[in-house]
């Protein structure tokens, strides 16, 4: 089932192809299925709207052709014209209109046939993903570079958005937004979907709530909490503890590809914050709340998770706040500058064994903390083992009187880009 702004676009796009197939058109891209790469650039002024298919260069077996479209800018005014700035202009070899657009048929059916017995729905998604790319193409009036993996994307978000969720309505505007916002000079658009939660935020969606980003372009995009409300919005949450419902003694696999729910306990996975703060400067927010109610936060203006060759390590420095600096506790207990630990993976400085084993969790450990915030969730105050949720230079690692030991109720961690327009 599509949405009825689906149903609108593709009805007027097939209206419009049906009109100029209508006479006398002749088959084409009679070529093997060739690259699927969806390419726009601005006509000269007068031409007509084009989609042209280049020649084809890849082998049979691959997903799709090579398009071309071409965008007409019409004007009733010729002052106006003149006035427009000169863009490269591209002018077609490739026949008329009519031909162009039954290649543009061809070159999709290809699309969908390619890939073998597929079922209706895939074949449909593949139809959908082909259109909404080409219009993308259109609408940018620059190259769009989009293979296979992000035409199904693309068509999984248009699908997403035909059921009707609320989700998915934010993510068809936030893709709308993304296609119209670049000049008709701009570089390729590789990127389709948001890099971060800050940039959802410049586009104008402040709404607190769950978003898809794509922090690193060589990856799949992925889905992330977005705090758009505390000290100005913009954060990417990257960790959250509230109920101790998920368990944080994981392997060093499932800490680089995150774990838990998203509406609650979860970690976003080190490789994503390596991707979102490895270009620019960064911002680290950690926030607690006790078992009284009492909150305070610690802020770091200079955050930045290196890559996994480097153990992702952590860069946490220039701290202000009221919850004390416990990254940077003393010589020994200095969390800054650390790679990362779990259980099955040690790197920490502790000579007489895993700091990851013995506290059961991922961290980067000294030798081993001042601070954990991945640590077992207990409720307030426990004894033994000093495995709890902690943060050294707020609450004692240890009662002297009692001998019992704190563990907090809720603590989130969070990032943005250090220089953020939507700050107050």
């Amino acid at each position: 089932m599509v949405s009825f702004i689906s149903l609108i676009m593709l009805t007027l796009l097939c209206l419009y192809v049906g009109a100029l197939l209508s006479s006398d058109a002749s088959p084409a891209c009679s070529h093997p299925p060739c690259r699927d790469t969806f390419m726009a650039t601005l006509a000269s002024p007068g031409q007509g709207a084009a989609v042209t298919t280049k020649a084809s260069e890849g082998q049979a077996g691959t997903s799709a052709c090579r398009l071309s479209a071409s965008v007409a800018v019409p004007s009733d005014d010729p002052e106006r014209e003149e006035q427009r700035p000169d863009f490269p202009q591209t002018r077609s070899k490739s026949g008329g209109v009519k031909e162009r657009l039954v290649q543009l048929q061809s070159c999709m059916s290809s699309l969908q046939e390619s890939g073998g017995p597929q079922s209706y729905k895939d074949q449909e998604s593949s139809s959908l993903g082909a259109i909404l790319a080409l219009m993308a193409a259109v609408l940018t009036e620059c190259d769009l570079h989009c293979h296979s993996q992000a035409l199904r994307e693309m068509a999984k978000r248009l699908e997403s958005a035909a059921l009707g969720s609320k989700e998915g309505e934010k993510d068809l505007l936030l893709f709308l937004k993304s296609i119209t916002q670049y000049s008709p000079t701009a570089a390729p658009m590789e990127r389709l979907h948001p890099q971060d939660c800050a940039e959802i935020y410049s586009r104008g969606i402040k709404e607190t709530g769950i978003y898809t980003i794509q922090p690193d372009l060589h990856a799949p995009a992925l889905e992330a909490k977005c705090d758009m409300e505390t000290a100005g919005g913009g954060w990417t949450v990257i960790q959250n503890r509230q109920d101790g419902s998920v368990d944080f003694n994981r392997t060093w696999q499932e800490y680089r590809e995150g774990f838990g729910s998203l509406q609650g306990e979860h970690w976003l996975g080190n490789a994503a914050l390596h991707a979102l703060t490895s270009t620019g400067l960064h911002q680290l927010r950690i926030e607690l709340e006790d078992w009284y109610q009492q909150n305070r936060q610690a802020t770091y203006n200079n955050f930045k998770v290196a890559s996994e060759t480097e153990r992702y390590r952590l860069t946490a420095r220039e701290y202000s706040g009221d919850a004390g600096n416990s990254l940077s506790y003393s010589k020994r207990y200095n969390h800054d500058g650390r790679p990362f630990s779990t259980a099955d993976r040690d790197n920490d400085r502790y000579a007489s064994g895993s700091c990851g084993q013995y506290y059961g969790a991922g961290w980067w450990f000294d030798a081993c903390l001042a601070a954990n915030l991945n640590g077992r969730y207990y409720r307030g105050r426990y004894t033994g083992l000093t495995n709890g949720i902690y943060w050294g230079t707020w609450y004692i690692l240890t009662d002297g009187r009692t001998g019992e030991r704190y563990s907090f109720k809720r603590v989130e961690m969070k990032t943005r880009p250090k220089i953020f327009l939507g700050t107050k």
